[in-house]
């Protein structure tokens, strides 16, 4: 069977990028489909997730929209871009006669409606609808799209009129090593330094934290485009011997068990993969209530603590719960091993394949 992934930007090397080069080379090593990922804008960056040699990797090469030269020149430059990738995504789809279309994030989503194809068409949202930009055109997937993939119920139910819905969660590997001892007083928070993840509103926390448990120490994994503010931040609050921005980190599955504490601050998420490889790893984890995932991960007073979305006080409250007590971190630690198992690669991709099998009928 013929597959073909469309993502806007294949060297972006996010958590869509990752899914999308795992799910390719099982479908493509294990299944004998045959696969093709296309990337929509032109980007000269390596391509950081490997891809089986059997996979065919095409570029578009579109340029990016200009965004400097107002709200007019913007607004027509976005246009003139969205129109070149229509053609070239049309012009690759007649080459390849693909059986199934998979289309990726916000672009991909309003690129659907505009394919001319007999191919089955697929949206993958990996982003909540009501946080993603342009999502009040995607009335036009969902008339179009034979079916619709969302990570967690929540965000499913944002889809009224699409044909089918189905939700099938992101998956992790099976991590190599667990967390064994709980009484180390090191907190990991790990995600994009974007102004999304609210690392931001952390190491604002952190300042009152650190006045209570200045033996603890914070480090926050990833980067982007906001780490010379959080740098700055952290100066500025006097923090440089309790937080350290450690950079993105290839290998960040054995990194977690280094740590007693896992916190994720986000504004808001689709699902968020950091907080499901925490917890398969043993880490008890802290949590705003943002949507979507939370919930759907971390069970308040079993495997973490949930704070009101946004609600300092109740954050730093729940942080400082977890902190004094090393046998806490424990129970809820050995019970988010078992959360987290329910994101092992092999329980998910089953999903897809069936995914897969009911649609090409």
């Amino acid at each position: 069977m013929k597959l073909l992934y469309i993502v806007e930007d294949f060297a972006e090397n996010g958590g869509v990028e990752r899914i999308v080069s795992q799910k390719a080379n099982i479908f493509s090593t294990q299944y004998n489909h045959d696969v093709t990922i296309v990337s929509v804008y032109r980007d000269n960056r390596n391509i950081e997730y490997s891809i089986d040699e059997n996979i065919k990797y095409i570029s578009l090469d579109v340029p990016f929209a200009n965004k400097d030269k107002g709200k007019l020149s913007t607004l027509y430059s976005r246009l003139s871009t969205f129109i070149i990738a229509i053609r070239r995504v049309n012009h690759v789809i007649n080459q390849i006669n693909p059986d199934i279309i998979f289309f990726t994030t916000t672009l991909g989503a309003l690129l659907l409606p505009w394919c001319r194809t007999k191919a089955r068409k697929v949206y993958e949202s990996h982003t909540a609808r009501r946080y993603t930009p342009f999502s009040c055109f995607f009335f036009l997937t969902e008339l179009k799209a034979d079916a619709i993939v969302c990570l967690t119920d929540g965000d499913a139910n944002e889809y009224k009129m699409a044909r089918s819905v189905e939700v099938i969660p992101n998956f992790i590997d099976e991590p190599l090593r667990l967390v064994n001892d709980y009484s180390v007083k090191k907190a990991i928070a790990v995600g994009r330094l974007e102004w999304v993840k609210g690392f931001d509103i952390l190491i604002d926390c952190w300042k009152d934290i650190a006045n209570e448990h200045p033996d603890w120490h914070l480090d926050i994994y990833g980067d982007g485009a906001m780490r010379a503010n959080l740098q700055s931040q952290i100066d500025r609050l006097e923090l440089q011997n309790q937080v350290t921005l450690c950079g993105r980190n290839e290998k960040i599955m054995e990194v977690y068990p280094q740590y007693s504490l896992h916190i994720m601050p986000s504004r808001y998420e689709g699902l968020p993969m950091a907080l499901m490889e925490a917890q398969s790893c043993g880490l008890p984890s802290v949590v705003f209530d943002f949507k979507y995932g939370a919930h759907d991960i971390v069970t308040n007073g079993y495997n973490g603590m949930i704070a009101r979305q946004g609600d300092k006080k109740s954050f730093v409250d729940a942080i400082d719960i977890m902190m004094r007590s090393p046998k806490l971190r424990l129970q809820y630690g050995h019970n988010a091993i078992e959360v987290g198992m329910r994101y092992h690669k092999e329980k998910i991709l089953f999903r897809w394949f069936e995914l897969i099998r009911t649609i090409a009928k």
